[in-house]
């Protein structure tokens, strides 16, 4: 039985671990603030803020339902929170980027908790350090993104279905069915590892597992079946649309195709040099967890058959083959550890070596991965433009704002209303002369492209190769422009009467 003192150290480790975990993945977000993909802004956080203060820009897919309203719900609600604290991005955003990360330290905390029940406490702490400063994770974990949050709750609903010991808790059973139930409404491209996940651990004991796994899945569904009927007219009416636009009308081909190697090709770039020692080590954890490599074999072949291919989508199996790796090199330390034991070296200094080194060896491939040309541009993606809306949002209200230089793109690398937070007009004209057609409407724009001279700009200040400019004088009230609709999607409205 493990004394006061055990139960203090295990308690203060995994209190560590997490506070590591978290504090390393608000870098990226609230520190230096990157946004490498529009759809963590549009499809989550500027919803929650139209709910919450009234203003944002709706984007294709919610105009025409095709998007739950779950995860923009919940960041409404947590921005309602921090109007207790103050009013503004400075408030909720950290919120949001700090529970986000909160939830991206469950990973860590389910992998320090497999690693101490096949090894011991120091197994257990480097299993846990090795998901805490992978720099993949630490990149993506508290970024808003449904794929990102999925990844999450798809690893502890493994730990709940398999922590080490055989699952009779009816109450767990449920819980680990409701949470992949979760998995499926948040990235329904999930629903193939899902299955599979099901499958592997029914498969012997159907009868007393399925009946209360099926039952938490069942649940979600019906609630989300329910927010979708009170949001969007009828029950998964956000799944069945999803379906109807990207495969019916191909919508998400038009974003980009690519080969089906790209994500084996993409990871063995991120990685490099050290690809050799994670995939040794997720092979090693693998032959202790075989679920997790199967479950992540299955999700990067779904995203490998699908045409439309995104670095992110693929982040519930880099999870998984981290944790892997986690388990495999706790699994080496444990050994490196009874070794030097044998040789007559006492068990703390045996502990402390093989922990040092290792911990030393992931630091530094996670630095080199972090550091790697790949996450070193997704570590400045639209940075610049973060800080002009941030500088835009805390300086003199405008009576518009402008965006240009980017084509007419200008809207998905703005932060949109989410970072600006002024209750008016927004425009993104795509050349001088939509700029000179426009420029009445706003007294303050955010360039990427220095604006002719006379339409009466002066330059405040610039972030990087952005640029902020004002002019004096009012404000016409003109038409915003509207959101642009891919061409699947455009097509028939433009046909309809």
């Amino acid at each position: 039985m493990p004394t006061r003192g055990d139960r203090w150290l295990t308690g203060a480790g995994l209190a560590s671990l997490v506070l590591l975990a978290v504090g390393l993945r608000l870098i990226p977000i609230v520190f230096v603030p990157s946004m490498p993909y529009p759809d963590e802004i549009f499809q989550t956080s500027e919803q929650a803020h139209r709910l919450v203060f009234g203003s944002g820009l709706i984007p294709w897919e919610f105009q025409l339902g095709v998007r739950s309203w779950l995860l923009p719900g919940i960041i409404a609600g947590l921005m309602e929170v921090s109007r207790i604290v103050g009013d503004g991005p400075d408030y909720y955003i950290p919120l949001v980027a700090i529970s986000c990360a909160a939830l991206a330290s469950l990973p860590v905390v389910c992998c320090f908790l497999w690693g101490r029940r096949l090894f011991g406490l120091s197994g257990g702490l480097m299993a846990g350090a090795v998901v805490a400063v992978a720099a993949e994770l630490v990149y993506f974990g508290a970024r808003t993104l449904c794929e990102v949050l999925a990844g999450h709750l798809l690893v502890a609903a493994l730990y709940m279905l398999e922590p080490c010991y055989r699952v009779t808790s009816r109450w767990r059973l449920f819980a680990s069915g409701a949470l992949l139930g979760v998995v499926l409404v948040l990235r329904i491209q999930l629903g193939p590892a899902v299955a599979v996940v099901a499958l592997w651990t029914n498969w012997r004991a159907a009868r007393e597992r399925a009946p209360a796994m099926l039952a938490g899945a069942a649940a979600v569904l019906a609630a989300a079946g329910i927010l979708d009927t009170l949001t969007l007219g009828y029950p998964l009416a956000s799944v069945w649309r999803y379906v109807v636009y990207n495969v019916y009308y191909g919508v998400s081909s038009t974003f980009g195709a690519e080969a089906w190697d790209f994500y084996l090709r993409g990871e063995l770039g991120v990685w490099g040099p050290v690809s050799g020692l994670l995939l040794l080590l997720a092979i090693l954890g693998a032959r202790r967890m075989p679920l997790l490599l199967i479950a992540a074999i299955t999700i990067l072949a779904v995203h490998s058959s699908i045409a439309h291919k995104e670095y992110r989508f693929i982040y519930p199996a880099v999870l998984l083959i981290i944790v892997l790796a986690g388990i495999g090199l706790a699994q080496i330390v444990t050994s490196g550890m009874r070794r030097l034991r044998t040789a007559s070296v006492s068990a703390t200094i045996a502990a402390s070596v093989f922990t040092t080194l290792s911990l030393i060896v992931w630091a530094l491939a996670s630095l080199m991965v972090w550091t790697g040309p790949t996450l070193a541009s997704l570590r400045y993606s639209t940075h610049d433009n973060l800080r002009a809306a941030s500088f835009v949002a805390r300086e003199r209200a405008p009576c518009g704002i402008g965006l240009y230089g980017l084509g007419g793109n200008d809207w998905a690398y703005s932060g949109g209303y989410t970072y600006f937070h002024r209750p008016l007009p927004i425009y993104w004209p795509k050349d001088v002369a939509a700029l000179a057609a426009y420029a009445a409407g706003f007294d303050t724009l955010v360039y990427a492209e220095a604006p002719p001279k006379g339409l009466g700009f002066t330059p405040q200040k610039c972030f990087g190769q952005v640029c902020v400019a004002r002019r004096s004088g009012s404000c016409a009230p003109l038409p915003m422009m509207a959101m642009p609709f891919p061409d699947p999607v455009a097509r028939p409205l433009d046909r309809s009467p």
